[in-house]
């Protein structure tokens, strides 16, 4: 019989932005990255990579970047109720993530040859199927093990997306050429407790069709 420990994690869960300075023991960052090597992908091909960003110079050069792209994109934008909302997703989404004691930057490296490349080679379409959002469902289902292995060691996190509203070239700054990345995560231990988010009924997400 399950004993709830699972979702009693899932439930606590929350994005955390305030962080003690102290960083996690590297070994709980190696079991946190352990967990997310079981997460399943299309054709078991592994395609997810944890970048760890662990200079504070790069880490600088980031923020320079994410600033100077904010800085253009408000040049170029016109409404200025837009220009509110892009002014706070950089104060609530990215800037705090420089105060963290650990970042990672996370994307998709794909090394073999799947089916549908072979497929692709033969001259034919699958009208449907995409490889990238099959790559990425697993990418999302890796984030998902670090996130619940980091709250069962009792560290905060945080997914970021909004950096790459405004940086334009993170694998040129970072120096990697062949993963195309799609998050950043922070880790640590927390320093807040945010309350619970309201959630929608299950009889919204869950649907019968006959």
């Amino acid at each position: 019989m399950c004993n709830g420990q699972l979702i009693e994690i899932i439930k606590k869960r929350r994005s955390i932005r305030r962080y003690k300075p102290d960083p996690p023991p590297e070994e709980w960052i190696e079991e946190i990255i352990k967990a997310t090597i079981w997460a399943p992908s299309p054709s078991n091909l592994q395609p997810v990579r944890f970048v760890r960003i662990d200079s504070k110079g790069l880490l600088n050069k980031i923020q320079k970047e994410i600033e100077k792209g904010k800085e253009r994109l408000l040049k170029r934008l016109i409404s200025e109720k837009i220009k509110k909302r892009v002014n706070l997703y950089y104060e609530r989404y990215c800037k705090f993530m420089f105060d963290a004691p650990v970042i990672f930057v996370v994307g998709i490296k794909s090394e073999k040859q799947s089916l549908f490349e072979k497929i692709k080679e033969e001259g034919l379409k699958v009208s449907y199927y995409n490889e990238n959002f099959a790559m990425e469902i697993s990418l999302g289902i890796s984030v998902s093990y670090f996130l619940l292995k980091a709250e069962e060691l009792g560290l905060g996190t945080c997914v970021l997306t909004s950096p790459f509203l405004f940086i334009e070239n993170i694998n040129h700054i970072i120096g990697i050429k062949d993963i195309t990345f799609r998050c950043f995560i922070t880790l640590g231990f927390p320093d807040e407790s945010p309350l619970p988010p309201e959630r929608i009924p299950v009889s919204e997400v869950y649907m019968l069709a006959r």
